[in-house]
């Protein structure tokens, strides 16, 4: 099932021009109208051992996407996704879909396409303990829109300790001064979490300075880099794809480098809290 939501128009000029002289296209999702959920969940509690799929879906806008991410999420135990676009499409591939249940943070709304809903989230078949999302202080230019980044906590069989999972799609054509200001409060709510975390997504981190601040934000939260093999989207010669983790072994990584399912390559990997 798919939540009801409410919706809202604002006004913008971009440019010098007003947007009553055209239609305005991206309405930006009010608090309430951010959470989103599709599916039900069935289990309780994540297993010890975990396959973690993370993926910018661009939208589902490539012929293939249906068919890959069938494909490559089965068998996996959640799904750290962004660039999500609900529309008939990826509405029905989602509620058909017997192995997750989807909570999703909106960003914005596409009224030019019947007010179709985009952001990021997380899937799993076990019912997070809480689910709560964080809005970028900063917008992108023109447009207007904000990035989010949606946090899901879950309990693990035999461990006394949740574990965090984070999805981000970050902001993308600002300075890199105003994406460390977005990684920083994200950061800070990792710190406060005392147990395993991990933290995936599309970074946006095409500089050399970009890179740094991800680095030094994420080391300053206390969580370590996932080792990733090639194949990963780059812009700029840079990666924009990663995963941080903390408190969880990584058992195996991979880049599904052949997908065309997307402008991005999906990354799996088997993680096992300590």
């Amino acid at each position: 099932m798919i939540k009801a939501m409410g919706w809202m128009t604002i006004t913008l000029s971009v440019m010098g021009f007003s947007t009553n002289a055209f239609a305005k296209r991206y309405i930006n999702a009010k608090n309430s109208e951010v959470n989103l959920r599709i599916g039900d969940y069935k289990q309780d509690a994540l297993k010890t051992d975990l396959k973690v799929f993370v993926w910018n879906m661009y939208k589902g806008d490539k012929p293939d996407w249906k068919k890959e991410y069938k494909r490559l999420t089965k068998g996996m135990d959640i799904l750290v996704l962004q660039e999500l676009y609900i529309d008939q499409k990826m509405s029905e591939v989602f509620q058909e879909d017997e192995n997750f249940a989807y909570d999703m943070a909106t960003s914005f709304f596409d009224s030019k396409k019947g007010w179709i809903p985009s952001g990021a989230a997380i899937a799993s078949d076990v019912q997070p303990l809480r689910s709560f999302w964080q809005r970028s202080h900063y917008r992108e230019p023109f447009i207007r829109t904000p990035k989010m980044v949606l946090f899901n906590e879950f309990a693990v069989e035999g461990s006394d300790q949740n574990l965090l999972v984070v999805t981000i799609h970050a902001i993308n054509f600002v300075s890199s001064r105003k994406l460390r200001h977005q990684l920083r409060q994200v950061g800070n709510v990792v710190r406060e979490h005392r147990g395993p975390v991990l933290f995936g997504g599309d970074f946006n981190t095409w500089s050399k300075k970009k890179e740094r601040y991800m680095r030094k934000e994420m080391a300053r939260a206390g969580l370590s880099e996932v080792a990733l093999p090639g194949g990963r989207m780059r812009t700029f010669r840079h990666y924009l794809d990663y995963v941080f983790v903390k408190g969880l072994n990584v058992n195996y990584t991979k880049v599904h480098g052949g997908s065309d399912g997307s402008d991005h390559k999906a990354i799996e990997l088997g993680v096992s809290v300590k």
